[in-house]
Protein backbone atom coordinates (compact mmCIF):
# COMPACT_ATOMS: atom_id res chain seq x y z
CA UNK A 1 0.00 0.00 0.00
CA UNK A 2 2.70 2.70 1.23
CA UNK A 3 4.47 1.82 -2.45
CA UNK A 4 1.58 1.91 -4.22
CA UNK A 5 1.12 5.98 -2.26
CA UNK A 6 4.71 6.62 -3.00
CA UNK A 7 3.95 5.36 -6.69
CA UNK A 8 1.19 8.35 -6.63
CA UNK A 9 2.97 11.21 -5.41
CA UNK A 10 6.04 10.61 -7.79
CA UNK A 11 4.17 10.28 -10.70
CA UNK A 12 2.03 13.22 -9.97
CA UNK A 13 4.53 15.41 -9.86
CA UNK A 14 5.64 14.89 -13.55
CA UNK A 15 2.30 14.83 -14.96
CA UNK A 16 1.98 18.70 -14.02
CA UNK A 17 3.29 21.06 -17.09
CA UNK A 18 6.61 21.93 -17.70
CA UNK A 19 5.54 25.53 -18.82
CA UNK A 20 7.39 27.46 -15.59
CA UNK A 21 10.10 28.32 -14.73
CA UNK A 22 11.92 26.80 -12.21
CA UNK A 23 10.52 28.67 -8.97
CA UNK A 24 7.32 28.65 -10.28
CA UNK A 25 7.89 24.86 -11.64
CA UNK A 26 9.29 23.76 -7.54
CA UNK A 27 5.88 25.46 -6.44
CA UNK A 28 3.97 23.68 -8.62
CA UNK A 29 5.10 20.29 -7.30
CA UNK A 30 5.38 21.15 -3.93
CA UNK A 31 1.15 21.68 -4.25
CA UNK A 32 0.75 18.82 -6.41
CA UNK A 33 3.13 16.90 -3.07
CA UNK A 34 0.91 18.54 -0.65
CA UNK A 35 -2.73 17.92 -2.64
CA UNK A 36 -1.91 14.25 -2.99
CA UNK A 37 -1.16 13.50 0.42
CA UNK A 38 -3.92 10.88 1.48
CA UNK A 39 -6.38 12.06 3.94
CA UNK A 40 -5.03 9.80 6.81
CA UNK A 41 -1.94 11.57 6.87
CA UNK A 42 -3.54 15.61 7.13
CA UNK A 43 -4.37 15.91 10.66
CA UNK A 44 -2.85 13.48 13.42
CA UNK A 45 -4.86 12.82 16.43
CA UNK A 46 -2.16 11.00 18.02
CA UNK A 47 -0.45 12.48 21.06
CA UNK A 48 2.86 11.65 19.05
CA UNK A 49 3.56 12.39 15.33
CA UNK A 50 5.96 12.89 12.69
CA UNK A 51 5.77 15.75 10.34
CA UNK A 52 8.00 16.92 7.63
CA UNK A 53 8.79 20.65 7.80
CA UNK A 54 9.78 22.14 4.39
CA UNK A 55 10.61 25.67 5.74
CA UNK A 56 11.24 28.62 8.16
CA UNK A 57 10.76 32.03 8.34
CA UNK A 58 10.86 35.40 10.13
CA UNK A 59 8.04 36.79 8.19
CA UNK A 60 4.73 34.64 6.73
CA UNK A 61 5.52 33.30 3.04
CA UNK A 62 2.15 34.04 1.10
CA UNK A 63 2.98 31.36 -1.90
CA UNK A 64 3.42 28.64 0.90
CA UNK A 65 0.30 29.81 2.99
CA UNK A 66 -1.79 28.97 -0.32
CA UNK A 67 -0.97 25.08 -0.80
CA UNK A 68 -3.85 23.14 0.62
CA UNK A 69 -2.20 20.78 3.59
CA UNK A 70 0.32 23.26 4.62
CA UNK A 71 0.05 23.69 8.85
CA UNK A 72 2.01 26.88 9.63
CA UNK A 73 3.09 26.58 13.22
CA UNK A 74 4.91 29.87 15.54
CA UNK A 75 7.20 28.56 17.62
CA UNK A 76 8.95 29.98 21.11
CA UNK A 77 11.81 31.26 18.07
CA UNK A 78 9.18 33.28 16.97
CA UNK A 79 9.51 31.55 13.45
CA UNK A 80 6.66 30.35 11.17
CA UNK A 81 7.06 26.70 10.28
CA UNK A 82 5.67 24.91 7.35
CA UNK A 83 5.22 21.86 7.84
CA UNK A 84 3.27 18.80 5.33
CA UNK A 85 1.77 15.54 7.06
CA UNK A 86 1.52 13.83 10.70
CA UNK A 87 2.51 10.87 10.57
CA UNK A 88 1.99 8.10 13.08
CA UNK A 89 5.22 6.38 12.36
CA UNK A 90 8.93 7.92 12.02
CA UNK A 91 9.02 5.68 8.98
CA UNK A 92 5.96 6.53 7.56
CA UNK A 93 7.53 9.91 7.34
CA UNK A 94 10.88 9.23 6.20
CA UNK A 95 9.01 7.62 2.82
CA UNK A 96 7.31 11.35 2.52
CA UNK A 97 10.07 13.24 3.12
CA UNK A 98 12.26 11.17 0.13
CA UNK A 99 9.32 12.81 -2.16
CA UNK A 100 9.21 16.23 -0.81
CA UNK A 101 12.80 16.28 -1.11
CA UNK A 102 12.74 16.32 -4.97
CA UNK A 103 11.21 19.92 -4.22
CA UNK A 104 12.73 20.99 -1.57
CA UNK A 105 15.99 19.97 -0.65
CA UNK A 106 16.62 21.07 3.06
CA UNK A 107 13.23 19.04 4.18
CA UNK A 108 13.46 17.43 7.52
CA UNK A 109 11.29 15.22 9.54
CA UNK A 110 10.19 16.87 13.30
CA UNK A 111 8.45 15.01 15.68
CA UNK A 112 5.41 16.72 17.89
CA UNK A 113 4.38 15.88 21.18
CA UNK A 114 0.88 17.06 22.97
CA UNK A 115 1.21 19.69 20.51
CA UNK A 116 4.78 20.78 21.11
CA UNK A 117 7.67 19.89 19.36
CA UNK A 118 10.42 17.23 21.12
CA UNK A 119 13.76 15.75 19.95
CA UNK A 120 13.57 13.03 17.51
CA UNK A 121 15.63 11.42 19.62
CA UNK A 122 13.26 11.53 22.53
CA UNK A 123 10.34 10.57 20.07
CA UNK A 124 12.16 7.17 19.09
CA UNK A 125 13.04 6.10 22.39
CA UNK A 126 11.12 2.72 23.17
CA UNK A 127 9.41 2.94 26.43
CA UNK A 128 11.12 0.94 29.50
CA UNK A 129 8.51 -1.07 31.08
CA UNK A 130 8.53 -0.56 34.89
CA UNK A 131 8.92 -3.68 36.34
Amino acid sequence: MRKIILFIFTASIFITSSKFTAQEKYGEYLKVIANTLPEVYVKSTDNLFFTVQIAAFTNKNSELEKINNIVIAREEDNLFKYRLGEFPTYEEAVEYKRIVLSVCNDAFIVSIKNGKRIHIKEALKKPSANL
